[in-house]
Order: structure tokens, then C-alpha cells, then sequence
């Protein structure tokens, strides 16, 4: 057992120390750290409008209080839908995505700044040159339907790293090469001078993105015929798939890449057929979108653990924003701030969890102790309500205690294994903690 100790101390600790104390990774948890007052905001908002302004939710739909329809005079079906009351409260949908995009936007002003430093090149044009490509990477397509549509013009979370780096990255080398800095004519002022000459490095910058947008809409516009009906097939609705689903999400996520977003084809023919197949034709398909989103809690499960049994300041600081974030089910704040992305200790039970959670609901519901997820509810809905409202039975929001339960146990003697990490003593927080408290 003490070899065994020793080995793993020599050799896993300091494999994940170095991850850890990346440069690029600090600047991906400190550019978190400065957007989060308003990536907060915006989850807040997002959850007051699905609990009370939507026109089918809670408080206004049919399923709860009913509100919208006495309202609007007791109108129901495709009246309802077009009364310009609900027209007006349908567009607040419109606000919350505007404000992801502006908090997406933030995030790529942080992290290009952050790492301008890290490559030396200039802070300002580095920025620039980000938000350019991001903005150029909007949709051209106003297909509703499509999953990268949907990914880039709402929740870009992912985009803006991805921005961020090969922008900025791009940039900084083009910018350092003499030949592609433009000749000054002379006799201009110092000040325009200094940026004019990065007019190449900009310009290519923005072709390599505009072309990758075009790229991305000739996807967008392929046939899709081929997908369809595969929710029918008994295969996509066998656990084995679904465990293999969980997992290819879960590693993507851990290499810092959206699961959910790479996944949105079997999301989209497979899991929300089912879905909306339970909800309106009474069937019994166990594994649905619902099913999927109401086990992200797994996250919360890590959060708890480090609350409870880690001893890094830094690391517990983390879980408590992380755990305002996650009652929303936003784990993009622990995935990129902690971060598991790409933490080889957090590895196994990152992607062990889902799996976990999905076999033991999926024993429930077969089993009839729980029933089939056969309402749709906000990805925002938090914890216990998503699964009660979800199923239509306290029973859905049960078996999200369970599955929390089991998490908090998965992953706490991984936890308890990273306290032999070292924390960069830079984000120790100490100083800064004196310098704010005086």
C-alpha cells in the first residue's frame, strides 16, 4: 500500500500539478473569475424568465397557475400563441440569448488580453482582432433548427475560447513577421502609425474566420433526411447507447470541448423525438432530453465534495461561485475555472458520474419507481424541480437527491487525492483578500 502511495505521489501528483499551473489554463479560470458578476446576471434572468414570463411555463402555461390564458381572456392553442401579449413575452426569450452573447463577448475581451501577454503581441489589437472573428462567426443561416446556429448565437461559451486562442494566436505570429507589417508613409502621427502597420495581419485574421463561417453554413444546409426516425429504433433506446452517449459528451467536455454541442444530432433526432413522444402520444421511452439534462447535476456532486473535503482555499472559493452557477446547471464555470477541463484527477469521475446517474435512473424508471420524463422543462429549471416537474412526480426530484448522493461519494476520494496538489501561489488569494478587506 505505501509503494503504492509512493508511485502515486511521484508520478500522478506532479502529472497534474503541471496541468494545473498552465499558463494558458490561469488565463481561462482568471477571465472566468472577471466575467462572473455578469455571466450570473444573465443565469439569473434566464431562470425568472422560464419560471414566470414564459407563455408555457410554470406560472403562465397550461401545466401550473394557467396565468398567460386569463390574461388573455381565456385563449387557448394558436389564439393564444398570437396574442400580442405572448408575442411581447416570447421576445424576452430574444433578450436572455443577446445577453449570453454579450457575456460570450466579455469573456473573449478577458482572455485575448490574457494571452496578448502571454504571446507579446499588442493588447489592443489583440482584443480587436478577437471580437472580430467572434462577431464573424455569427450565423448566416436563420434556420432555427440548427445546432450550430444554436451554439453560436446563444450560449458561445466554448466559441469564445476557441476565438480566443486561434485569434489571438494567429494574430501574435502574423504580427511578428516584418513582411506582412505595412510600410508607413511618412509623416503620419506615431499613434496611427503604430496600428496601421498591423492592416495584413488583420485582415488575413478576419478571412481565415469569415471562410470558417461559410464552412460552417455549408454544413448547416446538408441534408439531414437520413437522421430521421432513429428514435423508433430499439437501439438508441438500449442503456449500452446511452452509456456510450454519456461518455463521448463527458470526454469531450474534459478535453474543454461541448459535449452537448458535438452530440446535438443524436440530441436532436434521437433523445427530443422521445421526448416529445412521451408528452404527447403517452408512450414510455426512458431515455429523453429531460432524462439527459436532469443528470448534469453531477457537477454539483464535485462542488459538495470540494466544500467538504478539500483543503485548497483556492479550489473551495471555486465551488461556492460554481455552486450558484450549477443551481442553474451552468458548469462552464467549474470546467474551465477549477478546472476539470483537461485535470487528469478529475478524469475518472467526470465521466464515471453521468454513467453512474444514468444506470441507476434508468433501473428506476424501468422498474416503475419513477415515471417516464414526459414534460419539458428549461435546461435552467434547478435541481429537484427539473426532475419533479419533468416526470410530474416528486419522484423525478427523488431520484436527483440519489443521484447527488452517489456524485458527492464518487467523487470525494478524488478530492480528498488532490489536496497533495500544490496550488500556484499566486491564486492563493491571500493578498488580494488583504487588499480588498483592508
Amino acid at each position: 500500500m505505501k509503494s503504492f502511495e509512493s508511485v502515486w505521489e511521484m508520478l500522478f501528483i506532479p502529472m497534474v500539478s503541471k496541468f494545473y499551473n498552465n499558463k494558458y489554463l490561469v488565463a481561462v479560470r482568471r477571465s472566468f473569475f472577471m466575467i462572473m458578476p455578469f455571466l450570473l446576471t444573465v443565469v439569473i434572468m434566464d431562470v425568472l424568465e422560464s419560471l414566470i414570463i414564459d407563455p408555457w411555463g410554470l406560472i403562465m402555461g397550461n401545466p401550473g397557475l394557467n396565468l398567460g390564458s386569463w390574461l388573455t381572456g381565456g385563449l387557448t392553442g394558436d389564439a393564444y400563441r398570437q396574442h400580442t401579449l405572448i408575442q411581447t413575452l416570447q421576445a424576452c426569450r430574444h433578450i436572455i440569448g443577446f445577453g449570453y452573447g454579450v457575456v460570450s463577448i466579455l469573456l473573449t475581451l478577458s482572455l485575448s488580453g490574457y494571452l496578448s501577454d502571454l504571446w507579446n503581441s499588442d493588447r489592443n489589437m489583440t482584443r480587436f482582432c478577437a471580437i472580430a472573428a467572434l462577431l464573424s462567426l455569427l450565423p448566416l443561416t436563420n434556420d432555427p433548427n440548427s445546432a450550430l446556429t444554436d451554439y453560436f448565437s446563444e450560449r458561445r461559451f466554448f466559441s469564445s475560447i476557441f476565438v480566443s486562442f486561434s485569434a489571438s494566436w494567429i494574430f501574435a505570429k502574423l504580427s511578428q513577421v516584418k513582411k506582412l507589417r505595412l510600410p508607413v508613409p511618412y509623416g503620419l502621427s506615431s499613434e496611427f502609425a503604430k496600428y496601421l502597420v498591423f492592416l495584413p495581419s488583420v485582415t488575413i485574421n478576419f478571412l481565415i474566420f469569415s471562410l470558417l463561417n461559410l464552412g460552417f453554413t455549408y454544413v448547416e444546409t446538408l441534408n439531414t433526411d437520413t437522421f430521421a426516425g432513429l428514435s423508433t429504433l430499439p437501439l438508441f433506446q438500449s442503456p449500452f447507447f446511452a452509456f456510450l452517449y454519456q461518455f463521448v459528451i463527458w470526454v469531450l467536455w474534459w478535453f474543454g470541448l461541448p459535449g452537448h454541442a458535438f452530440m446535438s444530432v443524436i440530441q436532436k433526432y434521437v433523445y427530443i423525438p422521445a421526448q416529445m413522444s412521451n408528452q404527447l402520444e403517452d408512450t414510455a421511452y426512458v431515455f429523453t432530453s429531460g432524462f439527459f439534462e436532469a443528470g448534469i447535476l453531477h457537477v454539483m456532486g464535485l462542488i459538495i465534495a470540494l466544500l467538504v473535503f478539500s483543503e485548497h482555499e483556492t479550489w473551495r472559493s471555486t465551488a461556492k461561485f460554481g455552486g450558484i452557477c450549477m443551481l442553474f446547471n451552468v458548469q462552464e464555470f467549474m470546467v474551465f475555472g477549477l478546472p476539470i477541463m483537461l485535470n487528469p484527477v478529475f478524469l475518472i469521475p467526470y465521466i464515471f458520474a453521468p454513467i453512474a446517474n444514468t444506470l441507476v435512473g434508468w433501473l428506476a424508471i424501468s422498474g416503475g419507481i419513477v415515471p417516464v420524463f414526459n414534460n419539458t422543462v428549461p435546461w435552467t429549471m434547478p435541481m429537484i424541480l427539473s426532475g419533479s416537474i419533468g416526470t410530474g412526480s416528486y419522484m423525478g426530484g427523488i431520484l436527483q437527491v440519489v443521484w447527488l448522493v452517489m456524485d458527492i461519494f464518487i467523487y470525494a476520494p478524488f478530492v480528498i487525492t488532490a489536496n497533495m496538489i500544490e496550488v500556484p501561489k499566486d491564486e492563493k488569494g491571500e493578498k488580494q483578500n488583504e487588499d480588498l478587506h483592508g
